[in-house]
């Protein structure tokens, strides 16, 4: 007898033996099932290699794997493997379900084959950075339930030929449970349910499978099951299909109430959510009630006046009792449910405990964690007692059990059992005023209570989160604790607390990696919308170029395992959720997107979804940060009408709140930014945002108290604080010294090289836009002493003298180093990866020699990249080719500079960061000014800001030319408060740029 069971449907587990010391060794587990799926054959050990590690160097990888084997040998015995390649599990030592299943089908065995397949295929394992393995996964587990709904489909067609219409009822509804919107699936259930004689079940499952299908689908369902539900229905009145469901007797309270569904409503009639109980008090109108009441003759008014004052006396005083107690009633909390009891029918007394035992059961599973939290079940039962008194309650009594108790909402509902399945339904009705909601019915085998609760208190959280209802199949069919982690996680997402949210979410898809809804938001939350790499040492980090969005290596890795966990499981996301998927992930994954595609992705993704506040956010950001670069004049006015969208539809979505804040500082309107900010602190005064609003509130005001309130505290606030604070002091050109701290602060916090080279590298691009050039070749250095990879050094040296005011000597040196290197690596072959920095490098050198006035070297620079130029690299061969032009005055420059024009308005984040520069230089050239000044307004509104206190000088000079003296004044009090501080060499023309200004003051 095998010593180790390893189960993989529904889960992988591994039990038996010293099996716990593997419950957390992920790849171990996955190599055992893995082997477990592929049976006697097993697998090569490249086949292991390709599917456990497939981004690792070979010779690393053959190492990884034998210390694995060589691991679970250690654990479960020498003999646990038979051979050596290929690689197969000795059954004898590790037994398992897929392995049993799959021998069982093949002998014919399918009952047995059947009871082993307890779910899916690995559901809710996965496995870090093994995109291969998630796709074996995913094969497997649509190859085993097929094979699963096949033996279903036999069983069920072997039990009809044997007339054993139960029997094959049993079967079609584990078909059913299985593909539960197949419509060949739902008409066999619903003939099988008829032949054994039960037309109301298979009415009602007409209507079940409809509604799931248009909520899961977003289309009309087969006309098949319309049309035989209609058969059914013709024949009802001969065959009895419409025989009302019994009244509950004995056994507790039968809890009858206006608020849930009457189950004994005819089967060929929806159930709808206004309908009351089945024996409703008959209603008397207020004019029937006077009527009955012999009117008073004139003359006899006063007796009646006399006879009266004391019925009218006794009616104020219990009137003001009344009024009395009501104010002695605890206030309602919105967030406080009460669940009285159900009612229950059917032919199985032992339903008949789920009356009250529906609120023991259900009580406790609302725990305030992701949504509302219940009252005591004893409690609610016995305020329900004392108040129907043994009579069938009304709405009016559920609502006062919620009053009395101070709970905003109550849970009433029914519990029927027909043919050996429970089906559930309920409404949550508000104890004020307000319409009754809902929850969709649900059904489940007699013996799966506990199933059957878990996923009506999952709807039950899904509906009151607000979640849309579009989406509420796709999160219900999960399990309830990935509901309450995701559900969680948009709570706290809504809340601005994105780090809670991320964990939330992580959360929810390691109980289920199927979870698509979970792994999109997850994405969505990341702030990974455009996205730029940055190499140290063998490793590379991407970064947002969102502000306020943490960088790190584990955010990294949670947006591409949330992405390709989203892609790989799109079949379960609804038409509306996919488009946004398609915006996060780009057209050209992993590679970053530019924010032209990322704008009409996101464009996309709003039309699908109108209603999904998420999405206009993520539209607003893109056009607050990018919008100017893509040329976009209106891009401000555009963003703040998106982030009043996603806040109209999601109030409490805080978000969009705080971007209206900056779009008020950006535009420069103190009024509107002290309104946005005191909006925001109103909503939240102390989530890990406040901090920044409070911030630019006060710089934006001059706030001078308020601002040096949060100065002194500046070291304690979040990185992604300060990294908002560091660009948006730069854009705004407001508390810019704060900037300065931010920089410092981003940089000696953290000891991870790849982060403390970016922080280094945005030091460096502040000092600069400050012009401080001897501030941004120091950190320069330091980059070089983190091994930043050599190309992007000497490109930034150079960049930075060519177009920043940096320093010549050290660019000098760079350019002299790069050549020499340049003429080393272009001698053999480049490998994919190494053709993007080597021609980011030959674009520098040919700036370089173009400045320098070498235009044979710039001219052989730029033949080689024409040479080696593909799809992602063709603009490095094309601006120095269009500078060569202009400048020669030939023919071919306007055709260059059109394309040029045209690539650069991709916006981030793969261009050259000088693009509009010297494309704004050539126009100039050409003779076309206005042109020039529309190029230069892009590069200064490009997000993050690098060369932007030059350009900012550019298009004050642009503009004063060209007569636009609002624009060039605007743009010189930018560059004025970037340069307020500038090392001395370059004070000369900080103060040449003050004495312009004052002249446009001046209107001369």
């Amino acid at each position: 007898m095998p010593t180790y069971r390893l189960e993989t449907f529904g889960k992988l587990a591994l039990s038996g033996g010293a099996s716990s010391t593997l419950s957390h060794q992920r790849r171990r587990l996955a190599l055992l099932a893995l082997l477990a799926a592929s049976g006697e054959r097993g697998l090569s050990r490249d086949q292991l290699l390709a599917y456990l590690w497939p981004e690792s160097a070979a010779g690393n990888a053959r190492h990884s794997l034998e210390q694995l084997l060589h691991a679970l040998r250690r654990v479960l015995g020498e003999s646990v493997f038979s051979g050596t390649n290929p690689v197969s599990l000795d059954s004898g030592v590790v037994a398992s379900d897929v392995t049993e299943f799959e021998r069982a089908l093949t002998r014919g065995a399918l009952a047995e084959a059947v009871a082993l397949y307890h779910g899916p295929f690995l559901q809710g394992f996965y496995l870090d950075d093994a995109p291969e393995f998630e796709r074996w996964t995913s094969a497997e587990r649509v190859r085993l339930a097929t094979r699963y709904s096949e033996a279903l489909v036999r069983l069920a067609g072997d039990a009809e030929t044997a007339g054993d219409h139960s029997v094959a009822v049993r079967w079609r509804r584990l078909q059913v449970e299985a593909d539960p919107i197949s419509s060949r699936s739902a008409l066999a259930l619903m003939r099988a349910l008829a032949a054994a004689g039960d037309r109301t079940a298979a009415l009602q499952h007409a209507r079940v499978y409809e509604e799931l299908v248009r909520q899961e689908l977003e289309s009309e369902p087969d006309p098949s099951i319309s049309k035989y539900a209609a058969t059914l229905r013709a024949g009802d009145s001969d065959h009895g299909a419409n025989v009302p469901v019994p009244r509950s007797t004995g056994g507790g309270t039968s809890a009858r109430s206006d608020l849930t569904p009457a189950t004994n409503a005819p089967a060929d009639q929806p159930l709808r959510a206004s309908e009351t109980l089945v024996s409703p008090v008959p209603p008397v109108s207020r004019e029937s009630a006077f009527r009955s009441v012999e009117q008073p003759t004139t003359g006899r008014w006063r007796s009646w006046w006399l006879a009266g004052f004391p019925v009218g006396a006794t009616i104020l005083l219990f009137a003001a009792l009344a009024g009395r107690n009501r104010e002695e009633m605890p206030a309602l909390d919105p967030n406080r449910i009460v669940i009285v009891p159900f009612r229950t029918s059917g032919v199985d007394s032992s339903v008949k405990y789920l009356s009250e035992g529906v609120v023991d059961l259900i009580a406790p599973m609302l725990t305030g964690d992701g949504g509302p939290i219940a009252v005591d079940s004893r409690t609610a039962i016995s305020k329900w007692n004392r108040i129907t008194r043994g009579r069938d309650g009304t709405a009016d009594d559920a609502r006062q059990v919620a009053r009395e108790l101070g709970a905003g909402l109550v849970l009433t509902g029914a519990v029927v059992e027909v043919g050996g399945r429970l089906t559930i339904t309920g409404n949550v009705i508000p104890s004020g005023a307000g319409d009754a909601r809902p929850l969709t019915s649900i059904s489940a085998p007699i013996d799966s209570v506990d199933r059957l609760l878990d996923q009506f208190v999952g709807q039950l959280l899904t509906r009151q989160s607000g979640v849309a209802e579009t989406s509420v199949s796709a999160i219900t069919s999960q399990s309830l604790p990935a509901i309450r982690a995701y559900l969680n996680g948009r709570a706290a997402y809504r809340r601005a607390d994105e780090d809670q949210a991320i964990e939330n979410f992580s959360r929810a898809l390691e109980i289920d990696s199927t979870f698509a809804l979970a792994a999109l938001d997850l994405a969505v939350t990341t702030g990974k919308l455009l996205r730029a790499q940055l190499c140290v040492f063998n490793g590379c980090r991407v970064y947002s170029m969102v502000p306020g969005v943490a960088m790190s290596e584990r955010v990294d890795g949670l947006f591409n395992r949330a992405v390709q966990l989203a892609w790989g499981y799109r079949f379960k996301l609804g038409r509306r959720d996919r488009p946004l998927l398609d915006a996060l992930r780009g057209d050209n994954y992993p590679r970053p997107s530019s924010a032209r595609e990322t704008l009409a992705n996101l464009g996309r993704a709003v039309a699908a979804a109108p209603d999904r506040p998420e999405t206009h956010y993520l539209l607003g950001v893109l056009l607050l940060h990018q919008g100017l670069a893509l040329g976009l004049s209106d891009s401000r006015e555009r963003a703040a009408a998106a982030f009043r969208m996603a806040s109209k539809l999601d109030p409490s979505y805080l978000a969009p709140l705080m971007r209206l804040v900056d779009v008020a500082a950006f535009g420069g309107d103190a009024a509107s930014l002290r309104r946005a900010g005191v909006l925001y602190l109103s909503r939240d005064s102390v989530g890990p945002t406040a901090d920044y609003v409070r911030w630019l509130v006060a710089v934006g005001t001059s706030d001078i108290a308020a601002h040096r309130a949060i100065r002194a505290r500046l070291y304690s606030l979040s990185r992604p604080t300060l990294d908002h604070i560091y660009l948006t002091s730069q854009m705004s050109g407001l508390g810019l010294e704060d900037a300065d701290s931010a920089a410092i602060l981003l940089t000696e916090t953290t000891a991870d090289p790849i982060e403390k080279s970016v922080a280094l590298r945005r030091a460096s691009l502040l000092a600069l836009n400050r012009g401080r050039p001897s501030e941004a070749t120091r950190l320069l250095r330091r980059m070089g002493e983190l091994r930043t990879q050599d190309y992007s050094l000497r490109n930034f040296a150079i960049d930075a003298a060519l177009f920043n005011d940096g320093e010549r000597a050290l660019a000098d040196s760079s350019a002299r180093e790069m050549a020499r290197t340049l003429a080393r690596d272009t001698l053999r072959p480049l490998s994919p990866e190494a053709r993007r920095p080597t021609s980011v490098a030959m674009l520098g050198q040919s700036m370089w020699y173009l400045d320098s006035g070498d235009t044979i070297r710039a001219a052989a620079a730029t033949d080689w990249l024409q040479r080696h130029a593909d799809s992602r690299n063709s603009v490095f061969s094309v601006v120095p080719a269009m500078l060569i032009a202009t400048s020669a005055r030939r023919p071919d420059g306007a055709v260059l500079r059109a394309l040029v024009d045209s690539m650069a308005r991709d916006g981030c984040c793969a261009l050259p960061p000088f693009l509009n520069f010297e494309l704004a230089h050539a126009y100039q050239e050409s003779g076309d000014e206005a042109r020039a000044l529309r190029a230069i307004r892009r590069g200064v509104g490009y997000n993050p800001p690098r060369m932007l206190s030059v350009q900012l000088r550019e298009e004050g000079r642009l503009a004063a030319r060209l007569g636009d003296r609002t624009g060039a004044i605007r743009a010189y009090e930018h560059y004025l408060a970037l340069r307020s501080n500038p090392e001395p060499t370059l004070l000369p023309q900080r103060d040449s740029i003050r004495a312009e200004v004052n002249r446009l003051k001046r209107g001369r």
